[in-house]
């Protein structure tokens, strides 16, 4: 009885992996343009990310790009495409956590921002887990550029 138990359970685990389907999404170029310097964009954007609680992992200020480590952040079906499993967003199942980092290009005059987004969900038993690819859907990176862009001294 066990044995058959342990098998059902088995093959529904393999049933809801086997019917993920991956995001049709295309992430936004999420950019704008400043009236400042480099320095003052970049200046900025290590601030705002601190303070959203990002730890930064690289920072070229000759390059003009900053990027974090990803961070436990719960992301809504509004923010980002992560799959669908026999019709259901993976997102609305609290058993699916997401991890969030950001990159930040500075040009004079203009700064882009991109998320990476990853998703994995946990039905509870470690061989069930799955690893979701997610794409934005730009509602994070707007965030973060209008606090840049907010935060930016003149």
């Amino acid at each position: 009885m066990r044995i058959v138990i342990i098998g059902v359970i088995s093959f529904l685990t393999v049933a809801c992996a086997a019917t993920y389907i991956q995001p049709t999404t295309v992430a936004p170029k999420t950019s704008s343009s400043v009236n400042a310097s480099k320095s003052d964009i970049l200046n900025s954007a290590k601030r705002v990310l601190i303070t959203e609680g990002f730890q930064i992992t690289n920072s070229d200020d000759s390059a003009g790009v900053v990027s974090t480590a990803p961070r436990n952040l719960r992301v809504t079906p509004e923010q980002a495409d992560c799959g669908t499993t026999m019709g259901l967003d993976y997102l609305k199942d609290k058993r699916t956590s997401t991890r969030v980092g950001f990159g930040v290009i500075v040009e004079d005059g203009r700064v882009t921002v991109k998320s990476t987004i990853e998703g994995e969900y946990k039905p509870g038993a470690v061989d069930q887990n799955i690893t979701l690819i997610c794409v934005s859907r730009g509602q994070l990176e707007n965030e973060i550029l209008a606090k840049i862009t907010a935060g930016i001294s003149r």
